[in-house]
């Protein structure tokens, strides 16, 4: 990942909630190197942070990217305040099994994984833990993710403000109840992934007409942040603004659809990630 630099505007400010915390990230995957890379912009000195993760290349590689201490799991060193899930879904339940003899009173653990809800979260770890679950997206690459929070019933303010300062650095965050998790998968986690396709052909489209593959994808990309910009600085419904133009050369209600099944099936892939897990 080599992501362009973007102001991490609030985030700075108010990591200071976290100065005093160390924090282990398990799991260097993406999502577990986009947290590391947006910790450190934030200001988080490289000795509150280390890596826990068993696999040795993943490990080798976050030691030499970021300059980390880098532990296996099962090794005594592995110790924080703040746990950082990075896993993948199906290894959340293994991965807090091992670390819950290490956990109690005053630690926060926060999982970045579909599919394990904060009932069976809180019901693997010890009860003093405070539990939060946090749908990431890979947009936090630059500082513009949309990430939705649920807190479990141990999160006090100070827990909830530590946690914060970690959404901050990754852009903006909304909290929202533990069973609407499930829905964030398609309504934030991968949506990016239905949206790309639309960018995608706006942008060959633009390359058909003879501009360079840079202007093309500008012009796509600004047309989408334009939209966007549309939709959140003004209060007009979706029919006025299509009304702002009078070009219709596609299916709207048909496309709108699209979207729609789309973030319900991504619902019940969350959902049936859950039942593997067992609950």
């Amino acid at each position: 990942m080599n992501p362009k630099g973007h102001p991490l505007s609030h985030a700075s400010h108010e990591i200071t909630s976290l100065q005093a915390k160390r924090l282990a990230i398990i799991g260097v995957g993406v999502i577990g190197r986009i947290l590391i890379q947006r910790l450190q912009l934030a200001g988080l000195r490289k000795q509150q942070l280390m890596v826990c993760d068993d696999d040795p290349v993943r490990g080798a590689r976050a030691q030499r990217e970021f300059g980390l201490k880098v532990c296996p799991l099962s090794d005594a060193c592995c110790r924080a305040d703040l746990w950082l899930i990075c896993t993948p879904p199906k290894r959340v339940r293994p991965t807090l099994e091992r670390i819950a003899s290490r956990l109690g009173e005053g630690q926060t653990v926060i999982s970045f994984a579909a599919g394990m809800s904060l009932s069976r979260l809180e019901a693997t770890l010890p009860q003093p833990v405070a539990v939060v679950r946090i749908m990431p997206n890979a947009l936090s690459l630059i500082g513009r993710g949309v990430n939705p929070v649920a807190y479990g019933r141990g999160c006090t303010l100070d827990v909830r403000m530590q946690v914060q300062a970690i959404l901050n650095a990754l852009g903006e965050s909304i909290v929202i109840e533990d069973d609407q998790m499930d829905w964030a998968v398609g309504l934030t986690g991968a949506s990016m992934r239905w949206l790309l396709p639309v960018l995608e052909g706006m942008t060959q489209a633009g390359i058909d007409a003879g501009f360079s593959p840079t202007d093309a994808r500008w012009m796509a990309a600004k047309m989408m942040a334009g939209v966007a910009a549309l939709a959140l600085e003004t209060d007009l419904t979706f029919e006025e603004m299509k009304g702002l133009t009078s070009v219709q050369v596609v299916e709207e209600a048909t496309i709108a659809e699209i979207f729609r099944e789309a973030a319900h099936r991504a619902k019940t892939l969350a959902a049936s990630l859950a039942e593997d897990e067992g609950g």
